[in-house]
C-alpha cells in the first residue's frame, strides 16, 4: 500500500513527453492500481492493530499449563525453626513468632505475651 497525501492534482505536459517520464509514469499509475492507497488515519489505525494483533499472539506463548510440585518436597521432614522477629509493615514493632523450614519462612504465627501487639497481629 502507498502512504499518500489525498489531492487531485493533474501531472503536467512536459513529464509526459519524455519517453523515460512515461515509462516511471506507465510504472507509478501500475503500482497506483495495484495498492490501495492510504490516508494518514487509515495507516495509524492499520498500524496499531498490527502491533496489538502481534502483542497478544506472542504473549500466548507465555502462557503454560501449571504443574503440581513433587509430593516429597514439602512432606514438613526439613529442619523447622520458629524465629521470633519484629513485624516492618508499620513503625509500631509488633512481635511476630517465624516458622523456617529448610531456611525458607513458610509461615507466621503471632506472639501473644508481646507487650506491645498482645498477639494481635
Amino acid at each position: 500500500m502507498l502512504l499518500t497525501k489525498k489531492s487531485h492534482a493533474i501531472h503536467s505536459d512536459q513529464a509526459q513527453r519524455a519517453g523515460s517520464a512515461r515509462f516511471v509514469q506507465s510504472l507509478s499509475r501500475g503500482l497506483s492500481n495495484a495498492l490501495p492507497t492510504m490516508d494518514r488515519r487509515a495507516f495509524l489505525r492499520r498500524s496499531g492493530m498490527g502491533v496489538g494483533v502481534g502483542l497478544a499472539a506472542t504473549q500466548l506463548t507465555l502462557v503454560k499449563k501449571a504443574k503440581a510440585a513433587t509430593p516429597g518436597a514439602g512432606d514438613g521432614t526439613g529442619k523447622i525453626e520458629v524465629k521470633r522477629t519484629v513485624c516492618t509493615h508499620c513503625s509500631v514493632g509488633c512481635a511476630v513468632d517465624a516458622v523456617v523450614e529448610n531456611g525458607v519462612w513458610v509461615r507466621q504465627e503471632p506472639v501473644f505475651d508481646s507487650p506491645i501487639n498482645l498477639g494481635a497481629h
